[in-house]
C-alpha cells in the first residue's frame, strides 16, 4: 500500500497564482515513491511522476519535497516552510499532464527554479511588497487522486509563505527549469507543449497558474528558441508535437 506521512491544510496564495484558496496537501513518504515507481499496479501518472521526481533530483543542486494537492485546478507552486523547499502539484495538473513526462519535468523544474532564484525567500517578497503570511494547520490525510493515502494527525500549526512572482521572474524560472529538465534527460519542449495545451484548453486567464505568467504564445516562442539553441531543432518540429497536432 502506497502511503503518505504528512498533510497540511493551507490558506495559500499560490506561488504561481493570483488566487487564494484552501486545499489539502499530501506529502508521500519514500515507500510511496518507491512503490509508485516499481509497483505494476501503479497508474501511469504515478509512475511518471515518481520517475520524473527521481531524475530531477539528480539535476537540481538542492533537496526538495514534492507534495500533492487535492485541488482540481491545473496548478503547481513552490513554497518554503521551515527551511524546507516544497513543490506542490495539484490533482488537476496530474490528471491533465501525468502522461507527458517532459511537461512534468519542465513544470517541476520551473517551480524548483523559483527556489534556486530566491523567489521563495521572505526577504525577496518583502522587498517587492508581495508577501502574504498564511497559516497552515497540520491535518490527517484524506484520499484523493492518489489512492490509498493514510497516516497520522501531526503537529502544531506551521507558518508558510505564498508568493506571486513577476513575469520576469517567471521567464527566468522557465529557462532554468528547461535547463534542469534537459539535464535530467527530458525534452525542454515539455514547456512548449504545456503552453500549447493551455491554449488548446482555451482557459488562459481563467487558470490561476497562468494569471501572472507570460502569455502562452510567448512561452511557446521562448521554449522554441531555447530548444533551437540547445538542440539545434525547434519544438515545432518535435515528434511528439507533430503527433499530437
Amino acid at each position: 500500500m502506497r502511503q503518505a506521512i504528512v498533510v497540511f491544510l493551507s490558506s495559500l496564495l499560490i506561488a504561481c497564482s493570483a488566487s487564494k484558496k484552501s486545499m489539502v496537501v499530501q506529502i508521500p513518504n519514500d515507500a510511496w515513491w518507491q512503490s509508485a515507481n516499481a509497483d505494476p499496479s501503479a497508474s501511469s501518472s504515478e509512475k511518471n511522476l515518481a520517475i520524473v521526481r527521481q531524475q530531477m533530483m539528480k539535476s537540481v543542486p538542492f533537496p526538495f519535497v514534492v507534495g500533492l494537492s487535492d485541488s482540481t485546478e491545473i496548478n503547481a507552486y513552490a513554497q518554503l516552510q521551515n527551511n524546507q523547499r516544497y513543490i506542490i502539484l495539484t490533482n488537476g495538473f496530474i490528471t491533465q499532464f501525468g502522461n507527458d513526462p517532459d511537461v512534468m519535468a519542465a513544470v517541476l523544474g520551473h517551480e524548483l527554479a523559483h527556489h534556486q532564484l530566491g523567489h521563495t525567500q521572505p526577504d525577496y517578497a518583502k522587498n517587492r511588497d508581495a508577501a502574504i503570511d498564511v497559516t497552515s494547520q497540520a491535518l490527517g490525510m484524506i484520499a484523493s487522486y492518489f489512492i490509498p493515502f493514510s497516516g497520522l494527525v501531526v503537529g502544531n500549526a506551521a507558518k508558510g509563505m505564498g508568493l506571486t512572482w513577476s513575469r520576469n521572474d517567471e521567464r527566468s524560472a522557465d529557462e532554468m527549469g528547461m535547463q534542469w529538465a534537459m539535464q535530467a534527460g527530458y525534452s525542454p519542449c515539455g514547456s512548449y507543449r504545456f503552453a500549447a495545451q493551455m491554449n488548446a484548453l482555451g482557459e488562459g486567464a481563467a487558470i490561476p497558474f497562468l494569471s501572472t505568467h507570460p502569455g502562452n504564445n510567448e512561452r511557446m516562442v521562448n521554449a522554441d528558441r531555447f530548444t533551437q539553441n540547445k538542440k539545434g531543432a525547434p519544438c515545432s518540429s518535435d515528434p511528439v508535437m507533430i503527433q499530437t497536432k
